[in-house]
């Protein structure tokens, strides 16, 4: 069922009722850190059998949680999206002035990128290049883990179970003609990757344009996000000693002051 948009968005004929009645119930915690079925029902002006199945559906999910008292209270799942928020917003706050660093030294645009679920990775920020011909990926722009360099990076320093998840459930569909094709063919571009400490991106995604990627690594040696200069492949290839020994060491200071600041 559909519902009529309140916010003046004009898209109304898009808006589901059932999750527009969820997200509303989420909502009135804001107000009230915990609320019983009865309460809830009175104040979104629905049945009581219609708010406890909304209910348990919530608690199902980990969006809610009912105490013993049967009153219900926020559930881990919304800490778990709330700290996601705030963590990546941080370190794109914080790892900005390195990635206009990168720039200065480059002169190519260079992007943050994070894993966004199992197959993605998700660009979080961005400072563009100098130069007249750049590239310009949108910010919260998702590509699959081995069609770019940095998702080839977080991958190659990530647990072999979910590496061996990822090539399990992809079908390899080739986005260019220099794209990955098979399981096997992404097993030694990762292997290589390891070896050498970046990955690329050789046109895989758009014809044209090559990234380099380097991973940033937490104490246990696995990825978090990764770190690329990008642009059109004939000046990539031309500075790509330049590009790679500004990334090695500009990787190697934000590894130095994440550990000085702790």
């Amino acid at each position: 069922m559909e519902k009529k948009d309140k916010s003046g968005g004009g898209n109304e004929r898009y808006i589901l009722s059932s999750v527009d009645s969820a997200l509303q119930i989420l909502n009135l915690f804001l107000q009230d850190a915990q609320l019983s079925g009865t309460e809830i029902a009175k104040k979104m002006g629905i049945s009581r059998s219609t708010a406890f199945r909304f209910l348990v559906t919530l608690e199902n999910r980990g969006f809610l949680f009912r105490s013993e008292s049967g009153k219900y209270r926020l559930g881990i799942s919304i800490f778990s999206l709330g700290m996601m928020a705030h963590s990546r917003n941080e370190l794109a706050l914080i790892l900005h002035p390195y990635l206009e660093k990168m720039v200065e030294e480059t002169g190519e645009t260079c992007h943050l990128v994070v894993r966004e679920g199992a197959a993605d990775v998700v660009f979080l920020d961005r400072v563009l290049g100098t130069n007249s011909l750049r590239m310009d990926t949108p910010l919260g722009h998702k590509v699959k883990l081995h069609n770019t360099g940095t998702g080839k990076a977080i991958l190659a320093f990530s647990q072999a179970e979910a590496i061996n998840d990822y090539i399990r459930h992809m079908d390899f569909h080739k986005e260019t003609g220099r794209s990955i094709g098979s399981a096997q063919e992404l097993l030694a571009v990762l292997e290589k990757a390891r070896a050498d400490g970046y990955a690329m991106d050789n046109e895989e995604s758009e014809p044209g344009l090559t990234c380099i990627a380097r991973p940033l690594l937490d104490s246990h040696g696995t990825a978090y996000a990764a770190v690329s200069v990008s642009g059109p492949t004939t000046r990539m290839i031309m500075k790509k000693d330049q590009i790679l020994s500004a990334l090695k060491r500009i990787i190697k200071q934000i590894h130095y002051d994440s550990v000085d600041q702790v």
